[in-house]
């Protein structure tokens, strides 16, 4: 295999943690990378780290810009890429060392658009592994799979993208949650989608990262994201309607849950807004959801705390 591969790493004040992925990635036994570290105006050590590597790997092209956020950032690396394929790898975060060789197997052994692969969620004293087993579907297979999340995580970073697949999608400026936002629409573009078991992409849990943090307005992209995907749904896909429904009001929900008291006073707008949603559908949820009896229960016994 001589096929270019992209690597876009966004970077941002996370001097502790780069050089573990850098490495992981210089160390690929697949060679014919395009690295793309972008600084995203880190005013810690890393633009130098960065710096440093390229001068170590011809591989690597550093881009340097003011700070503009996650999605910024990963579509400054999108433009520049020339890769045939692309990936995304967090910069706190690291792959095994095979990962690029088996996914691209993958992928041209089932002339797929699309490769997933398991995940290790790294936390300070354990870990919990995200995988399944080896699938292959189409776009509407799949989209059934993402409003799964442990089927098919809506996450960027541990999948392997035809390049052709961003040429009509970037992601959302400003957002967070931003993965929510692109990744239906890759997956309605790829004509077949493959997902192996193997874990291979290694997640860092730290303790001011999103999946730790607490309630803020910013929280409330969760919300437009999964109810954008519920829209088109309702246009293109009918035969999910309901499961994508089920899911953003699971969502909804799980945003509702991360607000403790003084959250609930201090975004009263939101916290309004979210019960609302939820106890407008309450007939729906009761009547003609797709959800299991056992989840039917628990969010009609949270609707009723409210």
């Amino acid at each position: 295999m001589n096929i270019l591969i992209s690597i876009i790493v966004p970077v941002y004040k996370v001097e502790l943690y780069l050089d573990k992925c850098i490495e992981s990635i210089v160390n690929q036994t697949y060679k014919n990378l395009e690295i793309i570290l972008v600084d995203d105006g880190s005013t810690d050590q890393c633009p130098d780290k960065c710096d440093k590597w390229a001068l170590k790997d011809a591989r690597i092209e550093v881009i340097h810009k003011k700070n503009g956020g996650l999605s910024d950032a990963r579509n400054e690396g999108i433009k520049k890429a020339t890769g045939e394929y692309i990936i995304f790898i967090d910069s706190d975060d690291w792959i095994e060392n095979n990962m690029i060789e088996i996914m691209m197997q993958a992928l041209l052994k089932e002339k797929a658009d699309i490769c997933a692969c398991g995940i290790r969620y790294n936390y300070d004293t354990h870990f919990k592994d995200l995988t399944t087993k080896y699938y292959m579907g189409n776009s509407s297979q799949t989209l059934a799979r993402l409003y799964n999340n442990t089927m098919f995580p809506v996450a960027a970073w541990n999948k392997l993208y035809r390049r052709e697949l961003w040429d009509k999608v970037l992601f959302p400026k400003g957002k967070i949650c931003e993965d929510a936002f692109t990744t239906y629409l890759l997956i309605d573009a790829a004509k077949k989608i493959v997902q192996i078991p193997d874990v291979l992409y290694n997640y860092r849990i730290r303790p001011n990262s999103i999946m730790t943090s607490h309630y803020s307005h910013k929280n409330m992209d969760q919300e437009e994201a999964w109810r954008e995907n519920y829209m088109f749904m309702r246009k293109k896909y009918p035969e999910h309607i309901k499961k994508s429904f089920d899911f953003y009001l699971f969502r909804v929900n799980n945003l509702i849950h991360t607000m403790n008291k003084v959250d609930q006073q201090k975004f009263n707008k939101d916290y309004n807004y979210l019960k609302g949603i939820l106890k407008k559908n309450v007939c729906y949820i009761l009547f003609k959801s797709e959800m299991s009896l056992k989840q039917r229960c628990k969010l009609l016994y949270d609707i009723i705390g409210l």
